[in-house]
């Protein structure tokens, strides 16, 4: 469907482009936010209104100067603006309006480590003119009331129906983001023609920890020079668990820029899994590594990567993709469960043949537990334990030009599944003395010292040569504290001697001093 610039244009946004026209007070359009950490969003908004007021209650009572976004959007003449507010208490709602526009609200991260939350996912989604069936899906979004929503690329169209779908897009969400933070992945159809690129995009968000990627395809400025916009992708913690966006191949041949990402992402995934405040790792991108749909078999050398990576990370359990106009949900592959969220609102993409939709054929793969030719959202609760998914029936046809294979009614879930945490590792106590006394003595020391385990341990008694003068098996009492005694008579003479506990290969030394005894 095409459509002209008028039909998707506010006639403010129509009246603010146009060459000596009175620029009325025109209200804010386009709004949303990204969670920029702990204590900091950014909202990003068209209109003529630059100031956001916030505050605890409706009344507000603060108030921030947005600045123009950088790099600037080419989808309308805005004017685009940036407000960062910073210096927030975690896990707070607070009000806010945009110049004299409505109240709203946003709520700042729960405290690192927390769990009980819920996030959205949906990818493909185009704009509700060109793709009808966009709007519903975000109704749901909204109703459903997530923390954030993770939108997994192409996310507007414009490269194929015009910058207006840009615009669009950005107002139809707003069903949701207003109020729901939006943390977006670049896909394909933000930068494969040129009758779109990502200053589109890359201007509208400030995204957390953001990294750029070799050969990323940013457009040139007026005269021509390259600008090197960044924000290729990012990552950000959340409650428990630390999302990773992996950036789009920015090309259709390899090498892509998902090798500088998998070096890149190991220190930032190595953090995660010694952080015992973090229970879960979810990756997030457009290309799926597991699909058979449109792009069956998926990306092998994706896969690759996030297999390799899962190998040394176990918190590392679930992936996040698109660009499959469908919904798919693998078995765990080297403990990774893949979700193809393709069904945000833009057309499925189906063999188009009755007999089966699915470009790997009928019955599916052995790793595809799940899938469905029907749009949808995609729901994810994190809690201590799992990360509990429901897919919910979205409204949909069934017509030549676009089949579905299930019929369910709206609202109702049509998948569920449950991604147990992996398992904590035993906590040990280290191999240790924790209490030497007296120190110095000239009676005798009592030395507490702790286990490793139930192995047989032993306790040695050096002089300050390191030579052993005595050594005594120790009881295998198991883990945790325990206490033993070296009377006097141990040492052959005053001076200064060293204590040596040994254990499974591990070993603790403590020094003390024996002073003369006084008769």
């Amino acid at each position: 469907m095409k459509r002209t610039p008028l039909a998707a244009m506010t006639l403010c946004a129509l009246a603010l482009g146009v060459p000596g026209h009175v620029r009325p007070a025109c209200a804010a359009d386009e709004i949303h936010w990204t969670i920029e950490g702990q204590t900091a969003v950014t909202f990003e908004w068209r209109g003529s209104e630059t100031t956001i007021a916030y505050g605890a209650t409706p009344a507000h009572g603060f108030t921030v100067t947005a600045t123009p976004s950088t790099p600037w959007p080419s989808s309308s003449p805005g004017p685009f603006w940036t407000a960062r507010i910073t210096g927030l208490q975690e896990n707070t709602l607070y009000h806010y309006a945009i110049g004299g526009g409505p109240d709203h609200t946003f709520h700042t991260p729960p405290p690192h480590g927390s769990s009980g939350f819920n996030v959205l996912v949906e990818g493909d989604v185009g704009d509700a003119v060109t793709f009808p069936r966009m709007g519903l899906v975000q109704n749901l979004i909204a109703q459903a009331n997530p923390q954030f929503v993770l939108v997994v690329g192409d996310i507007t169209y414009a490269n194929d129906f015009g910058q207006q779908c840009v615009d669009q897009h950005f107002n139809d969400v707003m069903a949701w983001s207003q109020d729901v933070a939006y943390m977006p992945a670049w896909g394909n159809h933000e930068w494969d023609l040129t009758t779109d690129d990502l200053r589109n995009y890359k201007g509208r968000f400030e995204l957390p920890n953001a990294q750029s990627s070799p050969g990323a395809p940013d457009s040139a400025d007026a005269v021509g020079t390259p600008r090197p916009y960044g924000k290729d992708w990012y990552w950000f913690d959340y409650g428990n668990t630390r999302f990773i966006n992996i950036p789009d191949p920015y090309k259709y041949n390899p090498p892509s820029p998902w090798r500088d990402w998998k070096a890149r992402v190991v220190p930032i995934m190595d953090e995660a899994e010694a952080d015992s405040e973090i229970t879960f790792i979810v990756t997030f991108g457009h290309r799926p590594s597991y699909t058979s749909g449109h792009y069956y078999p998926g990306s092998t050398e994706l896969r690759g990567y996030l297999e390799a990576l899962s190998a040394t990370h176990s918190k590392y359990v679930l992936d996040l993709c698109g660009h499959a106009h469908d919904y798919e949900r693998t078995y765990p592959q080297a403990h990774i469960t893949h979700l193809v969220c393709g069904v945000g609102g833009a057309n499925l993409e189906g063999t188009d043949s009755v007999a089966c939709l699915w470009n790997s054929g009928c019955p599916p793969p052995a790793w595809s537990a799940y899938r469905a030719f029907r749009h949808a959202t995609v729901q994810l609760r994190f809690t201590s334990t799992a990360i509990e998914g429901r897919v919910v029936c979205a409204p949909d046809t069934n017509t030549h030009s676009e089949m579905i294979d299930l019929e369910c009614e709206v609202g109702t879930v049509i998948d569920t599944f449950a991604i147990a945490a992996p398992p904590r590792p035993v906590p040990t106590s280290p191999l240790a003395f924790s209490r030497v006394a007296p120190n110095p003595s000239n009676a005798g020391f009592s030395l507490t010292y702790s286990l490793v385990g139930s192995d047989p341990a032993t306790l040695e008694l050096l002089d300050a040569g390191g030579r052993m003068i005595m050594r005594q098996g120790l009881a295998a009492a198991g883990l945790g504290p325990h206490v033993a005694q070296v009377p006097y008579s141990s040492f052959p003479a005053p001076g200064i001697y060293f204590v040596r506990l040994r254990q499974s290969g591990q070993s603790a030394i403590a020094k003390v001093t024996v002073t003369p005894l006084h008769r």
